[in-house]
């Protein structure tokens, strides 16, 4: 799908054939090829990631769940590619509540979350980041504590989770607002004939649930794979935070009177967000490792 929308783009850069071409390389692009790529990834990573770092954590990820999400993304594109946007909520709504459904599944249920002491920050006793299939079956096989073993709540460390599992679970938050967004839009163009959000849905999608999941992800397999420690780096929470400003005020912008004026701030935010970031991974890339292992 990926391959199909450059060729379509190229087509018209080469050929000025119709906009249509640009349209729908564009559709494709984003629900044809990187969310299925993204949300293939959560489904598979997220919820391990969590499991390492949270002691007693149940990894949630059926299969059916897998196969839903590229059901219902594909049948957005397919009405998008039709211009069927009075129909869109039939796809996008339940793609809401089941996107909604899956963070709340996946966000850890107590407010005391704890960081395992066996597990540390999720790395090795090398400092290095564990493999799943290395991981997984020691957490199958770690036992399950009674309710006598546990300690009473009260005297609990209340830690807080994790940062890297934090703006995971928040990027992912992403979604169903985006969906929510395209649904509620759809509903009303249906009834009034009106886009009362604009392009607002979509960029909840690729700057939120894109945006942010690119920082923590890459953040973590970074940290990790060159033997540093796995936590958010100042560099990485400024990204973050930055792209989360960037969301909302690119979303707010197509209700605003001088939109243009601020989805131009948006870009600029875009750029400043990445800049450091990426700086700051190129030299972790273009240098050995911390722990001093080959790699």
């Amino acid at each position: 799908m990926g391959l199909l929308a450059w060729l379509l783009f190229a087509a018209w850069l080469h050929a000025q054939s119709h906009l249509l071409w640009v349209f729908a390389a564009i559709k494709i692009a984003v629900f044809g090829f990187a969310l299925p790529v993204y949300l293939t990834v959560c489904h598979r990573m997220l919820p391990f990631f969590a499991s390492v770092v949270i002691p007693g954590y149940r990894m949630w990820r059926p299969l059916w769940l897998l196969a839903a999400w590229w059901l219902l993304v594909f049948a957005h594109l397919l009405l998008e590619l039709m211009h069927g946007y009075r129909l869109l909520w039939i796809a996008d709504l339940p793609m809401a509540l089941l996107a909604a459904f899956t963070l709340w599944q996946w966000w850890p249920k107590h407010r005391d979350v704890r960081v395992s002491q066996e597990h540390g920050d999720g790395m090795d006793a090398g400092g290095t980041t564990p493999r799943m299939e290395e991981v997984e079956p020691r957490l199958e096989q770690r036992p399950r504590a009674t309710q006598e073993q546990l300690p009473d709540a009260q005297e609990r460390p209340r830690n807080p989770m994790p940062g890297l599992l934090s703006v995971l679970l928040i990027g992912f938050g992403w979604l169903p607002i985006g969906f929510g967004l395209f649904a509620l839009q759809s509903l009303v163009f249906a009834i009034s004939g009106e886009f009362v959000f604009g392009r607002g849905p979509v960029h909840a999608i690729t700057i939120g649930f894109f945006g942010s999941l690119l920082v923590a992800m890459v953040t973590r397999v970074t940290q990790g794979h060159s033997g540093q420690p796995l936590h958010m780096t100042g560099v990485a929470w400024f990204a973050f935070i930055t792209i989360q400003c960037v969301a909302v005020i690119r979303l707010l912008s197509e209700a605003a009177s001088d939109g243009p004026l601020w989805q131009i701030v948006a870009g600029v935010g875009w750029l400043l967000a990445f800049t450091p970031w990426v700086l700051r991974s190129m030299r972790i890339y273009l240098s050995p490792r911390a722990d001093g292992k080959p790699g």
